[in-house]
């Protein structure tokens, strides 16, 4: 099997694991900027699918054995794929399920920016709360969340690949 459609099966597995969490969050009333525990349990599970799906193909489709490379490639792939899942989730979510997101957000920037700098003059605050504003616009935060759901994924599969590779003794370089 190709590993980049292994890797889409995963990651869109990844992905609708990671939506499902974040709507029962979102439904238990769980404040995100709040609390730790969904950010871990995210992480924990983006590092566990990257761990399974490596290890899965490695065993079940390609006789054992994967290089460093290969890995590294399906980690990151399975990253991806879920990190634009979970990207179009955050355009739905901030657009038609909690619209009033945004406007919290700036809210709590704003406090943020007072409370660290209270000298600071209204048109530097404006200015700062309208740099703000133009970059939580969903269009961004998507663009956002892919890239950083990607960089966070290939971190994790530097890692996870040193541990999970195993050459094939018979295979010359």
């Amino acid at each position: 099997m190709d590993t980049r459609k292994f890797g889409m099966n995963y990651g869109a597995l990844l992905g609708g694991c990671l939506v499902l969490v974040s709507l029962i969050i979102w439904i238990l009333g769980i404040d995100e900027q709040k609390s730790v525990v969904p950010s871990i349990l995210n992480n924990l599970l983006i590092i566990g699918f990257i761990i399974y799906s490596i290890s899965l193909y490695r065993d079940n489709f390609n006789n054992g054995f994967i290089s460093y490379y290969e890995a590294l490639k399906l980690g990151t792939t399975v990253a991806f794929f879920s990190s634009v899942l979970v990207a179009f989730y955050t355009f739905i979510y901030i657009t038609y399920l909690n619209p009033e997101m945004l406007n919290n957000i700036l809210n709590m920037t704003e406090q943020s920016i007072l409370q660290s700098s209270p000298e600071i003059s209204d048109e530097e605050l404006d200015l700062a709360l309208e740099m703000t504003s133009r970059f939580t616009q969903p269009h961004w935060l998507m663009i956002m969340g892919v890239l950083s759901g990607t960089f966070m994924g290939f971190l994790y599969s530097l890692v996870i690949s040193f541990f999970l590779k195993k050459t094939d003794p018979d295979k010359i370089v």
